[in-house]
């Protein structure tokens, strides 16, 4: 018999709800370290399911340890659990109950169990960690460079150093393009090929969509992969109230302006992104509203050519097959 196990994620520790065998929890803390963890793997029941949400870098580590122990584990957006939360009352906001409602959650709802991503990802993920921050760097430095031109009196060790950073970190975003590059096409090659193959699909669009769909195995329809990167549209009816309210935002906010931009180069290149922003256009829908569209039918491409395995067509005729 499944046991569900909660688990409460923070920087430095884990709160762990085991249920006890007649009723109640019984609640132990352990380091969110390589030794806590063990000692946790050590110590959970037969057919353990563990239940523990997505906390960014610090879940990463007690889901990789458990996932290689062959341990069940699922992993929920924290927005699940709040709302499962709300849903019962819950009053109290500690993290042993916190562990509690997790396991509660996993036994009420019995999430799909989490498939832990490639060694190969993890790194790419680390790497376009490091590039966005890199690439604020640059751009806040280029501005605070700007900001000192119009001054009567420069301080030349002043403009020297913004240079000179300017220019280090020129250096390490294009190191690390190439290093991103590099593992894409030695471990997603034919992914990447396919993605490539798209008009307004870029090298650095291509590489975001690997990493966020962990290969493209976490999501079964092109839908799903829109609601979860944040550009499905949102439609509120309520009597006889019923409007769109834009797009759910509950993704990668980087990903999805790196689609925006891809969509303005889709609506000169990608025959059907351009039918598709011209009819909308035609029938009257704003500019942004048009490009949301050609979004959403980018990723469906994007899709597409990586189940079937195929380059993008432009003259593609769809029919009917199956996606197993």
């Amino acid at each position: 018999m499944t046991t569900y196990i909660g688990i409460d994620v923070s920087k430095d520790s884990l709160s762990v709800a085991v249920p006890k065998p007649n009723s109640g929890w019984k609640v132990n803390e352990y380091t969110n370290s390589p030794d806590g963890i063990r000692t946790l793997i050590g110590q959970l029941p037969d057919q353990a399911h563990c239940v523990l949400e997505a906390t960014g870098s610090y879940s990463v580590l007690a889901t990789y340890m458990l996932t290689h122990s062959g341990v069940t584990i699922s992993v929920i957006n924290p927005k699940q659990s709040h709302h499962f939360a709300k849903m019962h009352l819950s009053i109290t906001k500690t993290d042993p109950r916190d562990a509690v409602l997790l396991a509660e959650y996993g036994k009420a709802i019995q999430p799909p169990v989490y498939q832990m991503s490639s060694d190969s990802l993890l790194l790419l993920r680390q790497k376009r960690t490091l590039l966005r921050q890199y690439q604020k760097q640059r751009v806040s430095l280029l501005n605070l460079f700007a900001s000192l031109q119009p001054l009567p009196l420069k301080d030349s060790t002043v403009q020297q150093s913004l240079q000179q950073m300017i220019a280090h970190f020129v250096a390490a975003i294009a190191q690390l393009m190439a290093e991103i590059n590099q593992v894409c096409q030695a471990d997603f090659a034919e992914q990447y090929k396919r993605l490539r193959s798209i008009k307004g699909i870029s090298y650095a669009v291509a590489t975001a969509l690997i990493e966020t769909t962990n290969g493209f195995r976490d999501f079964a329809s092109a839908k799903a992969l829109a609601k979860f990167i944040g550009v499905a549209p949102v439609i509120y009816q309520s009597g006889k109230v019923g409007i769109t309210k834009g797009i759910n935002r509950s993704g990668d906010a980087h990903l999805r302006s790196q689609l925006y931009m891809a969509s303005l180069s889709a609506i000169r290149y990608n025959k059907s992104c351009r039918e598709c922003y011209q009819r909308l256009k035609a029938a009257g829908k704003v500019t942004n509203v048009a490009l949301m569209a050609v979004v959403n039918k980018l990723l469906r491409q994007a899709y597409a050519v990586v189940k079937f395995n195929e380059d993008y067509d432009p003259n593609y005729q769809p029919i009917l097959r199956s996606m197993a």
